[in-house]
């Protein structure tokens, strides 16, 4: 069968390379409008019980996630100006857009009667800033009554005080979460800075975007690093700028297409997907690597270019379909998990796994040619 195959790349060079050429454009067409993963990543499968019993729970409270806890430990905390600033602080980030509200030593509320209308009042205990010790000693005084919060907005035995952030629904899942948590961060240290006092940060809404910006950042480093490594093993290998760069650009467009397959299928970068270019990197450099090799160690013989090629492709050709397909298989067994991050990582690296062999049996033999 390779016997064919080898003859049809060979005789059909032109073709292909058109053909390649036209499908690393629209692949890299649909990579341009690849998104990132802002939601939470689910690992369990959408019919188990805990998700269930999750999900309903949402249906009944609401979103359990839009809460970032900002916190600060100081035993001066109830001084004018700290306590001015800490309230003025609240109020910067209630005006940031999408928060939808703040609580916290100075942001609280309190329940009163209202027996005409019958329902409870809400009532803000601080409205303003404060122009003296004493009211500030008289909103302390009131604060130790109000037991609800004690041990949640603020610990005495610690001096520790904590202010929760409301992130709008609208922005939870989406790009602009990232806006808001680096506006709240730069106005938070801002404070820390005036104020001598360091800011702790928590809350899922900041660890996910901790998260993002992590992956982010990584599948940059990967790449690069992937690109370096590979670079370093064929010249060690091959010794030949030739032999170097053109597995590169094999690779490269094999990365392409994988992104691009993202994006056609719908599908987000997550912290699983991110990771699939370098893998693609590291399956892609070892066909090249055997291709290249044969190649050479068959012209030495009889220095005749399409011959070595031919049987390059026959002999190579195999051995790698059944490494490329058992490492496929391999991967593509999560799509079989019923995890949807599972399933889409072992779908799309199962089918680049085997894109990135056709591509390298393809190009290496007509870039040699």
């Amino acid at each position: 069968m390779f016997r064919h195959i080898a003859s049809f790349i060979l005789r059909n060079r032109p073709g292909l390379l058109v053909f390649m050429a036209l499908a690393t454009a629209f692949f890299g067409y649909h990579a341009t409008k690849i998104e990132l993963s802002y939601d939470f990543a689910k690992i369990l499968p959408s019919n188990d019980k805990d998700i269930i019993a999750y999900e309903r729970f949402k249906e009944i409270y609401g979103e359990d996630s839009r809460v970032v806890v900002m916190g600060v430990k100081d035993e001066n905390f109830f001084e004018l100006d700290k306590f001015n600033d800490w309230f003025q602080l609240g109020n910067d980030i209630k005006n940031i857009d999408g928060v939808d509200g703040v609580l916290s030593p100075a942001h609280l509320y309190t329940l009163s009667k209202n027996s005409k209308e019958k329902k409870f009042d809400v009532n803000e205990i601080q409205t303003e800033l404060l122009t003296s010790q004493i009211q500030v000693d008289n909103i302390k005084e009131q604060l130790s009554e109000l037991r609800f919060y004690n041990d949640i907005l603020w610990n005495k035995d610690a001096d520790v005080y904590v202010m929760a952030i409301t992130i709008g629904k609208d922005v939870l899942n989406t790009g602009g979460r990232i806006k808001i948590i680096d506006e709240v961060k730069k106005v938070a240290l801002e404070y820390g800075k005036k104020n001598n006092a360091e800011i702790h940060f928590s809350g899922l809404p900041f660890i996910r975007t901790a998260v993002t910006s992590k992956v982010i950042d990584e599948l940059k480093l990967f790449l690069f690093l992937g690109f370096l490594v590979t670079t370093i093993i064929l010249w060690i290998f091959f010794r030949s700028v030739n032999a170097v760069l053109y597995p590169i650009f094999v690779v490269s467009i094999a990365v392409v297409w994988s992104l691009g397959l993202l994006g056609l299928l719908g599908f987000k970068i997550t912290m699983l997907t991110g990771l699939i270019p370098t893998l693609i990197i590291i399956i892609g450099i070892p066909n090249s690597i055997l291709l290249l090799n044969k190649y050479q160690n068959e012209y030495r013989i009889h220095s005749n270019k399409i011959k070595a090629l031919q049987r390059t492709i026959q002999n190579i050709g195999f051995t790698t379909f059944v490494a490329n397909i058992t490492t496929a298989i391999g991967f593509g067994v999560f799509y079989f998990t019923k995890s949807n991050i599972l399933m889409e990582f072992g779908l799309i690296a199962a089918l680049n796994i085997m894109a990135t062999y056709a591509i390298s049996l393809i190009l290496i033999p007509i870039i040699f040619s």
